[in-house]
């Protein structure tokens, strides 16, 4: 079963948008109807030059201006305190709290293009979804089991994902948690134009336990695989990964089994 991934809406100009535009047209005409009839506001009669008096001419030299380049984003202040353990590309620890954990994703941009999206696949043995609805992102934002949640606006992350191991499904082997960039391919975007892409794991009381940051992020990558949780002889544990891909979204989920049209 194929899905559409909802597209981000802009303003749409509809029939009261149009009728305040043409009131505002009006008026604006009405404006310059009253303006030209104004005495204070009538053109002076241009002052004529006698056929036999020389025309002063003058050259301007051009001026070279420096080119105008766009500002750079300011780095996001974020109010979040410094974590005691940091992660390293591939390693990997325990997350035993019964009660669940949050997975907290962050990033800064040096390219005000580019807007960046977190999601989660949940995953059988075979790396693959069990269906489309194990795919959860902002458009779905809850999985089928209950156990995994997508949140935004809730801390100075850029997302969150809780995850309750109570309730997760007993097929789902591993829940991978990606960053990918939106529209990476149709405007030539790419990871080297982030910065500071991170994981933080946080246990059940709110506490910070880990945190894995990315050492360079990449200009051949459009698609990063942050981390993933996975089972490990009847426990759960967190792998730093910190890999990604040059592909689209579409081609991104393909890899996990996931249809988008």
């Amino acid at each position: 079963m194929a899905f559409e991934i909802p597209m981000r809406k802009s303003a749409v100009l509809d029939s009261k948008s149009l009728s305040e535009k043409r009131g505002f047209m009006n008026v604006r005409q009405s404006l310059d109807r009253n303006t030209l009839n104004n005495n204070a506001f009538r053109q002076t009669p241009q002052r004529t030059v006698s056929p036999s008096a020389p025309v002063m001419t003058t050259s301007v030299t051009p001026v070279r201006t420096a080119p105008v380049f766009p500002a750079r984003p300011q780095k996001k202040k974020r109010n979040i305190p410094a974590g005691n353990v940091f992660l390293k590309k591939g390693q990997k620890i325990p997350v035993a709290d019964p009660y669940g954990i949050k997975i907290a994703l962050g990033w800064d941009i040096l390219d005000s293009r580019c807007e960046l999206d977190s999601s989660a696949f949940m995953l059988r043995a075979d790396g693959k979804v069990l269906s489309d609805d194990w795919f959860i992102f902002y458009g779905q934002t809850t999985s089928p089991d209950g156990s995994v949640k997508y949140l935004t606006g809730q801390s100075d992350d850029d997302a969150v994902m809780t995850v309750d191991f109570r309730k997760v499904n007993s097929a789902v082997q591993r829940i991978v948690f990606s960053v990918t960039i939106y529209e990476a391919f149709e405007k030539g975007l790419n990871f080297g134009m982030t910065s500071d892409v991170y994981a933080r794991i946080i246990n059940s009381r709110n506490t910070e336990t880990a945190r894995f940051i990315l050492d360079e992020c990449y200009n051949n990558v459009t698609a990063m695989v942050l981390g993933e949780l996975y089972r490990y002889k009847g426990e759960w544990k967190f792998n730093a990964v910190g890999s990604g891909v040059a592909r689209d979204l579409a081609g991104f989920c393909a890899m996990y089994g996931v249809n988008l049209i």
